[in-house]
């Protein structure tokens, strides 16, 4: 793949997090869908199962739903199965899993000091909200252009995870 048409491939994976990020104010599954548009290994499936990681994981305020599904896709890729891990040539599988595993974690707080989506939002809103707290949670919602701002994040992180996943496609 030429450099033109790595540019073009990631650009439309960002546009098409961003657009349903938008759509939905659904990190994780904007995220997820984004990625899934281009790589044929995420399915439908997994697109949906990824809306529980919307808000921190489970709206808990934890990781943040853009980067745990950056991971998730990683993952799903590079990943051995239980069968493959027990085999010995699992366990390279594996080592080669978490290298990108942590690639992807090193680039995501290279870029927003944290993984946790309290954090993330004092960087693009000044201050943090608990999103298991009913006011909090309205008071983060009514922001007008919180959906945007989010988007920013799926952009990068839906970025960052299609580069690793196309490294040595």
């Amino acid at each position: 793949m030429t450099e033109h048409e790595l540019k073009e491939v990631l650009d439309l994976i960002e546009k098409k997090a961003v657009e349903a990020q938008l759509r939905d104010d659904a990190c994780a599954r904007s995220t997820m869908y984004g990625l899934g548009t281009y790589f044929p290994f995420i399915s439908d499936e997994v697109v949906a199962a990824t809306l529980s990681l919307i808000g921190g994981a489970g709206i808990s305020s934890g990781s943040c739903g853009a980067y745990t599904s950056g991971l998730l896709a990683v993952g799903l890729k590079y990943n051995p199965l239980i069968e493959e891990e027990i085999a010995e040539e699992g366990l390279e599988k594996k080592d080669i899993a978490m290298g990108k595993i942590m690639t992807f974690r090193d680039a995501f707080i290279k870029e927003f000091g944290t993984t946790m989506c309290p954090e993330i939002h004092k960087i693009i809103f000044g201050r943090s909200f608990n999103l298991m707290d009913d006011q909090e949670r309205d008071d983060f919602l009514s922001i007008p252009d919180h959906a945007e701002k989010c988007s920013a994040v799926v952009a990068k992180a839906a970025r960052m995870a299609a580069e690793i996943l196309l490294k040595d496609a």
